[in-house]
């Protein structure tokens, strides 16, 4: 395979996963809204990517990540992760064991995939969100229009150790808070510090939220990204 056609499967195969834009939809108790922006055109394909699924028992798994690399790998990689990540998650296990059970598929039964992840279960009867993360960005807190990051639990990407624990902690919402759960490439820039872009999308995101997906278009546009590397976000409103 040419590399010309390579990334025209690469390319293929992320579009179908990730489109650059869901319409908001409406899933157990919350308004959902993704959104994926490719670095653009000429550039090798990431391995970004974003999830939204209602499980059996009324739950809701929301997932954002990135695979290292680019191109076929990258991208064969994520597809990989994310469809072990679905099929484990309608056990009904909680986020931390399911990025355990994800990085030990990533570091036993892949070749060489690394990447981080952040993986959250909403219950929409008690409006609480647990979650974990594996070397990933923390999620964004937007309430009464007022943004902050949610504090950081423990874990490593997964891929990097196969003894690795992953922290799970549970966040309580009310209803119209909304969540932001995205990739780096969202925010990352070569003139500052991690913690200095964060501190910008927390300015972008407080604002009151309406609509959401005018504030999923609303981030993506504002953030301010200087990497040449794809970004993708899921904001979620709860009802």
């Amino acid at each position: 395979m040419g590399a010309a056609e390579e990334h025209r499967l690469a390319l293929r195969l992320q579009q179908a996963i990730t489109p650059q834009a869901a319409e908001p939809v409406e899933v157990a108790g919350l308004d959902v809204a993704a959104r994926y922006r490719p670095a653009g055109p000429g550039n090798l394909v990431s391995g970004d990517w974003y999830d939204t699924v209602p499980l059996p028992n009324g739950d809701v798994l929301l997932v954002v990540g990135d695979i290292a690399g680019h191109g076929i790998d990258a991208v064969t990689g994520m597809v990989a992760l994310r469809n072990c990540l679905r099929g484990f998650a309608i056990t009904g296990a909680g986020p931390g064991t399911l990025l355990g059970w994800l990085n030990g598929v990533a570091c036993h039964l892949t070749d060489d995939i690394i990447g981080t992840v952040v993986c959250g279960i909403y219950n929409p009867r008690t409006r609480t969100l647990r979650w974990a993360r594996a070397g990933h960005l923390p999620p964004i807190l937007v309430r009464d229009a007022a943004a902050r990051t949610l504090s950081l639990p423990c874990g490593v990407l997964v891929g990097a150790d196969p003894d690795a624990a992953h922290q799970e902690v549970t966040t309580s919402l009310q209803p119209g808070d909304v969540l932001v759960l995205f990739t780096d490439g969202l925010v990352e820039r070569h003139d500052e510090s991690i913690d200095d872009s964060l501190q910008s999308l927390l300015r972008i995101a407080s604002e009151p939220v309406h609509e959401i997906g005018r504030f999923a278009d609303h981030l993506l546009h504002h953030a301010r990204s200087d990497t040449s590397d794809d970004a993708c976000l899921v904001a979620v409103r709860v009802r």
